[in-house]
């Protein structure tokens, strides 16, 4: 599938993405939202707090744009980004171990808001921010497009993962 080359077909991207991880999480009941089943021993609940913890990383990070009506305080741990190469696997498993005796309910309501936060930024957004020439990469110091694509990868990614691990076929 194509990259979206609009906002219109990111946010319908994006939506679609978030509809497909929810879908599958769905169909797991408690008891497998806790399980230690997907890849390098996580649970369900580990990737809800992982997730939650980008979204709100990257709504952070456009707060830096000085987008108006985002006021989002900085992800726990962010304080603790390395600089470097392997930054964000050294942030994966901090994230992991920040999480892992954490309630579902307190990981579930961050991740429900950091998600409906990250699709009102994507509705917010013009082409001209996303993909033209002065797009928003100057202001928050990185390519704006890659982090905003990046978002429904991310969801396909751990969605599918679910998928697999349930039997469930997604789109993919």
């Amino acid at each position: 599938m194509t990259a979206p080359m609009t906002v219109a077909a990111l946010v319908t991207r994006v939506q679609a993405s978030f509809e497909r991880f929810l879908q599958a999480i769905a169909r797991v009941d408690q008891d497998q939202l806790l399980a230690p089943n997907l890849p390098g021993g996580w649970s369900i609940k580990d990737v809800l707090a992982h997730l939650a913890w980008w979204d709100q990383w990257l709504l952070y990070t456009f707060q830096l744009s000085g987008r108006p009506g985002l006021i989002v305080r900085p992800p726990a741990l962010f304080d603790q980004i390395p600089a470097g190469e392997g930054w964000a696997d050294s942030m994966n498993a901090r994230v992991y171990q920040f999480n892992r005796t954490r309630d579902l309910s307190e990981i579930r309501a961050e991740f429900d808001i950091a998600r409906q936060g990250v699709l009102e930024l994507v509705q917010s957004l013009s082409d001209a921010e996303v993909f033209g020439a002065d797009d928003l990469s100057t202001v928050i110091g990185q390519p704006a497009a890659p982090l905003l694509l990046g978002i429904y990868e991310h969801y396909e990614e751990h969605a599918h993962e679910i998928e697999l691990l349930h039997g469930q076929s997604g789109s993919n």
